[in-house]
């Protein structure tokens, strides 16, 4: 036989193939004529505008071609990495697996031979990604990163776990499935035991502890895997001794961020604590939680009204977020301080019935029902592990854990937090009118902005918040023609206390309670900075030789402008007052922004030009009750 005879053959049996195989039929929409809101529990009430656009993720599923099973249109992740090496962008299988698999009254496709088509087409397609070890590719072809593996294993794990749930009922061919298994050990092996992902996982600790999460899961099915249970407990040690700051944050970017911790770190705690708990990585997700929640008391500041606490963002490394409204999940039942940022039983209560009128008020055209994740149209996280259910605490316990925040439990007191990976020290200043973030040393990414970070007064919430990663909204001195503030740069800080100087040394300690100043050099050592914390004020003196602008970044309302004169500005609050005093004749200037932060609060920028020196004084008054 003949090769080109052989080759005919093969083309002849291929086509015969195609022939015969059907071509997809579109998978339709919702019929919300068919579905009434009562179908739908209390904790599925987030579910309806996923349901709604559900078709347009499946039918966006390639169906021919080299592109077989890629997700052709952008619903998760950015669009610029939206690409067919992108295994990241290949998540979404979990979105397709859980309306395939889940039988509830609402849901269409439970067991759809369209979406069983497209799921199929995915699981293979995710398959044939894998590098021969493992690993998984993100950012181009055969770029095999930790992300991409250990992520991977997180959402494969839960898609495993619903096709078991749904048992015959939904079920992918057999082989195929078998073959997503063998390829979700893989990646969890591979996370678990080479070398270079660790070292890149110390570094970024969410991306990671993916692999807790994903390896609980998949032990959930395979209880028997010695392997996975003996790799999980050998490393789990490792990232205690290494991914945890003795600040009490996790390393990103070799420093603090909130919004990777807050959300995809907290995540996999929460997933990893439901399937573990009880063995050695459950109690060390609870054990990290401790400190972590330690270092949040000092750097969430609670508003007055309890809607949101404004967060310390001038520090973070790599995600920038104003503020959080509510961190939610099982921890908090056996971390008591977790309860602090927590949803109480009784204001769940509450929601439940809003998102109910509001479900029957907007029937049949719904809105994205989380504001957080609106730059990810149908992100899978809303499909991932919905069976762990959060532990709301009562109002009174709740309360409880809030009366014990450091800036609520005591009106006086400086505290210092210093990292021992980076030279970061973060000191914390409570006086009985008003508590300050102030943050020095290394400045570990691009983004940080240093310095007097967030400045927040009793009854009257934050008053002062550097901008992560802005020019003109963060705190600080700003030389005359120059692109930044000084303090976004490394800015190494003296600290005197009582006249003696104090050496900032790795750890957590309080400090004596009394003045505080904190003395450094300017950019360049063109100059420098003294700041006082005083008992009801703050103090700036700036030496530059030559023009600059002070830059104060104060948070205001439209009820509550500030009021600018010769020598002072007034920030008129409902229950007290920052006042700015600053050398008369100095041409201030007001700078609000449109862009509203949390609770109506915008940016109002106050700048002060100067030349050589420049003095001001910041006093806070809280109204009597």
């Amino acid at each position: 036989m003949t090769r080109t005879f052989v080759i005919a053959i093969v083309i002849l049996s291929m086509t015969s193939l195609s022939v015969g195989a059907e071509k997809w039929k579109p998978v339709p929409p919702v019929d919300w004529s068919k579905i009434k809101p009562a179908g739908f529990s209390d904790d599925e009430l987030d579910l309806p505008y996923y349901l709604a656009r559900f078709h347009e993720v499946a039918n966006a599923i390639v169906e021919e071609g080299p592109d077989r099973g890629f997700i052709a249109k952008r619903f998760w992740r950015n669009e610029k990495d939206n690409k067919p090496y992108n295994a990241r962008v290949m998540e979404s299988h979990l979105t397709l697996a859980y309306m395939y698999c889940t039988k509830r009254p609402w849901n269409p496709y439970f067991a759809s031979a369209d979406v069983r088509d497209r799921l199929e087409a995915m699981l293979a397609r995710w398959c044939d990604m894998q590098n021969d070890d493992g690993r998984f590719s993100e950012y181009g072809p055969k770029q095999w990163n930790l992300p991409a593996t250990a992520f991977a294993t997180k959402f494969m794990a839960e898609t495993l776990i619903l096709l078991k749930e749904a048992g015959d009922a939904a079920r992918i061919d057999d082989a195929l499935h078998k073959r997503v298994i063998a390829a979700d050990r893989k990646a969890i092996i591979a996370t678990l035991t080479m070398k270079d992902l660790y070292e890149h996982g110390k570094r970024y600790t969410n991306q990671y502890t993916n692999v807790f999460a994903g390896a609980g899961g998949y032990l959930s099915l395979f209880p028997d895997d010695a392997e996975i249970k003996e790799l999980i407990e050998h490393r789990i040690a490792d990232v205690q001794r290494d991914f945890q700051s003795p600040c009490g944050y996790l390393y990103e970017a070799d420093g603090p961020d909130f919004g990777y911790t807050l959300h995809t770190y907290h995540s996999n705690a929460e997933m990893a604590f439901h399937y573990l708990a009880g063995t050695a990585v459950g109690e060390a997700f609870v054990e990290m939680e401790g400190p972590w929640n330690e270092w949040l008391g000092y750097n969430l500041l609670r508003e007055p009204d309890g809607s949101t606490f404004a967060i310390n963002r001038g520090i973070e490394t790599r995600q920038k977020h104003a503020a959080i409204r509510r961190e939610d999940g099982a921890l908090a039942e056996v971390v008591p301080s977790a309860r602090a940022f927590a949803t109480s039983k009784e204001e769940h209560a509450k929601e439940v019935v809003q998102m109910r009128r509001q479900l029957a008020e907007s029937w049949g055209k719904f809105d994205h029902p989380n504001d957080e994740e609106r730059n990810s149209p149908y992100s899978p996280y809303i499909f991932l592990q919905r069976e762990a259910k959060p532990f709301y605490p009562t109002n009174a316990q709740r309360d409880d854990a809030i009366k014990r925040l450091p800036y609520l439990a005591k009106q006086s007191f400086t505290h210092q937090r210093v990292d021992s990976r980076k030279k970061a020290v973060f000191t914390f200043i409570r006086r009985p009118t008003y508590y300050a973030t102030f943050s020095s040393g290394d400045h570990i990414t691009d983004q940080q902005r240093l310095g007097l970070d967030l400045i927040w007064l009793p009854k009257c919430g934050a008053v002062l918040q550097s901008q992560t990663g802005t020019a003109d909204a963060a705190w600080g001195t700003r030389f005359d023609g120059a692109e930044q503030v000084c303090e976004a740069t490394e800015m190494p800080a003296t600290f005197i206390f009582a006249d003696q100087v104090i050496q900032p040394m790795p750890g957590n300690k309080d400090l004596p309670i009394g003045k505080v100043i904190a003395r450094y050099a300017l950019q360049k050592e063109q100059g420098g900075k003294t700041i006082t914390f005083d008992t009801d004020a703050i103090d700036v003196a700036v030496d530059h030789k030559g023009a600059f602008v002070e830059q104060i970044p104060l948070l205001t309302r439209a009820d509550n402008p500030v009021a600018l004169a010769d020598g002072s500005a007034r920030l008129k609050l409902p229950h007290g007052q920052v006042l700015i005093t600053f050398p008369p004749g100095t041409q201030a200037n007001l700078t609000p922004s449109d862009q509203k932060l949390f609770n109506d609060k915008i940016v109002t920028v106050l700048t002060l030009p100067a030349s050589d020196t420049l003095t001001y004084h910041l006093l806070f008054t809280i109204n009597p009750d």
